[in-house]
């Protein structure tokens, strides 16, 4: 799990609280003040907010960065272009699972192998290093609050402002090797009770990873594990549903998916995850140019 990266200060804090608690404030049943009901509660919204209170920490060309990805979640699914494609690019690998499943662990452990043998870059989402995915360490923090519907589009709008580099890598030659992904977005937001198609349309589009390995442990295990509760999700009744909703056929469709019992020794989990990659590699090799898929598109 990345460490926080304490990108704002306190008084920048205080700034985007009081400007996204202005933004989402609730109203009473029936008191729309319109007649209508109110719209479900979006990304432009704290946009909006953040903007109009001119904090310091988030410059325009944050706001426009983000604004551009926000608008890539609300694209027509039939104008979603697949991704450009270069002979001999590099694989797109995902770990997945619980909170403590030990993700981070057998992701480096991954990205140090295929490092050896050519060029690999680690990754994880949320990425903590944009103005987005500082908002998220925020929230996964508890020093703001947000609606669940906006958590979720922010961790979305998230992943789609790192798509393009993740594509640019690949067609590189670089292995890109990813700590959690759009699969961790659909699971925690359903398992808080949002619809699970809703929760996944955000993310049709984004490139397809060539292999998911998921990180298979009881809730019971990772709550024993160190550091367990530091964040906002690290409780063992929202992990046994999210557990429920990885299992979910919709979830895994069109992707190679991997079940790898997590709660043995490192080196077992890492020497079958390896076995794996290398057979993807191996298969790649024979397979030259092929596309990276949209995900879920023709879901």
């Amino acid at each position: 799990m990345a460490a926080p990266l304490e990108r704002f200060t306190e008084e920048q804090v205080n700034e985007i609280r009081e400007a996204l608690a202005g933004a989402f404030c609730q109203t009473k049943e029936g008191e729309t003040g319109s007649g209508v009901a109110p719209e479900m509660p979006g990304l432009r919204q704290l946009l909006i907010a953040l903007e109009t209170a001119k904090i310091s920490s988030i410059p325009r060309v944050d706001l426009d960065r983000m604004a551009a990805a926000v608008e890539m979640l609300h694209r027509p699914r039939d104008t979603i272009p697949a991704w450009p494609v270069s002979p001999c690019r590099g694989l797109f690998f995902v770990f997945e699972g619980l909170d403590r499943s030990g993700k981070s662990t057998q992701s480096r452990k991954l990205h140090q192998l295929l490092e050896k043998a050519g060029t690999a870059k680690w990754m994880c989402f949320p990425a903590r290093s944009t103005t987005m995915g500082g908002l998220i360490d925020l929230y996964l923090r508890r020093l703001i609050e947000l609606p669940d519907e906006v958590v979720h589009q922010l961790f979305s709008a998230n992943r789609w402002e790192l798509a393009t580099s993740i594509v640019e890598d690949l067609n590189n030659g670089i292995s890109v090797i990813c700590d959690r992904y759009a699969f961790s977005g659909v699971a925690y937001s359903a398992a808080k009770g949002l619809d699970f198609e809703w929760c996944q349309a955000p993310d049709i589009g984004l490139p397809t990873p060539d292999g998911i390995f998921f990180l298979h442990i009881d809730e019971t295990v990772g709550a024993s594990r160190s550091g367990f509760g530091d964040e906002r999700y690290e409780n063992a009744e929202l992990q046994a549903k999210v557990r429920q909703v990885f299992q979910q056929p919709a979830l895994r469709a069109g992707v190679a998916w991997h079940d790898v019992n997590g709660a043995r020794g490192i080196e077992d989990v890492h020497a079958e995850i390896a076995a794996a990659a290398m057979a993807i590699q191996q298969e790649e090799q024979e397979n030259k140019s092929r596309p990276i898929l949209p995900l879920w598109k023709s879901a």
